[in-house]
């Protein structure tokens, strides 16, 4: 019981991302770039912080030893697609509703990874084939023109994301430690998000206090927060089950949306949805090839 509860919450600060940046942006008004410095910044001071008390916590180390454990783990490619990842997601809600979002960063994401390992020469199997297809099938659905569609750039933006996303794993993977090579790859990160504040001072209207809330809540927490207690959790799943149980992550979006946001959730999404989660789960259940 004690694993789903943390499971589900893992899932539901995956989930206040979107959440916090719709709110953010579309409720109080607040412009993208404050956004994503604020965002990648508190992330960074969380994880600092916690850092810190980890390494004062051990007896076997020093603080020094720490700090140098979450360098070698982290790496400037990795810290370059985190950014990359946070500053599409930002520019993506600008002007997509938050359910749609979620559902083509999760597309995105798979599709990133396969697409890695095709170039790497290794085949997926017929029923991954089979899966991404159905999921691309009902992607094309949801963008193809209509009332309800989705801005192509924005649409773009958070496919974008996603592939960003996709590469910051895929740099994580030699990583013996997740955790540390997250703290390590928000604290790289530092330098941009100071870059973006600067140009936020000199051409954005400042923030609103709820809406620096959203910014520093979804950094301190949804992002930093979120991403340290699920690499606590993950090692308890399979790697095919981990991937699963992040399918829930769209469903809790759009419940939230709804519930918070007062989004509309439109037929078109509902229908489309089927078959993008239903490809995608087919594919992760399938021989694992590529």
């Amino acid at each position: 019981m004690r694993l789903f509860l943390l499971t589900g919450f893992c899932l539901t600060l995956f989930a206040l991302n979107s959440i916090l940046c719709r709110a953010a942006l579309i409720i109080f008004g607040m412009e993208p770039f404050q956004y994503i410095a604020i965002r990648s910044l508190s992330a960074a001071g969380m994880l600092a912080g916690l850092c810190a008390l980890h390494g004062i916590r051990r007896r076997d180390d020093t603080q020094s030893g720490v700090w140098r454990q979450v360098w070698d783990e982290s790496s400037w490619s990795g810290a370059a697609f985190l950014f990359l990842y946070m500053l599409c997601f930002t520019l993506g809600y600008v002007s997509i509703d938050s359910a749609t979002g979620t559902l083509i960063l999760n597309l995105s994401v798979q599709a990133g990874m396969v697409g890695w390992g095709l170039a790497r020469g290794l085949r997926p199997g017929g029923r991954q084939t089979l899966g991404l297809g159905i999921a691309v099938a009902g992607l094309a659905a949801l963008m193809s023109p209509g009332l309800t569609a989705p801005s192509p750039l924005h649409a773009l933006l958070m496919a974008g994301s996603g592939l960003a996303w996709a590469g910051y794993s895929i740099c994580g993977r030699r990583a013996a430690s997740a955790s540390l090579s997250t703290a390590g790859n928000f604290l790289r990160c530092i330098p941009a998000g100071l870059a973006l504040a600067g140009l936020a001072l000199v051409h954005e209207q400042p923030a609103c206090p709820q809406a620096l809330l959203c910014a520093l809540a979804a950094g301190a927490l949804a992002s930093a927060l979120g991403y340290i207690l699920w690499y606590a959790v993950v090692p308890r799943y399979s790697l095919v089950a981990s991937s699963i149980i992040q399918l829930c992550v769209p469903l809790i979006t759009a419940l939230l949306a709804v519930t918070l946001l007062n989004e509309t959730l439109t037929l078109r999404l509902v229908v489309c949805s089927v078959p993008i989660l239903g490809g995608i789960l087919l594919a992760l259940v399938g021989p694992k090839k590529a």
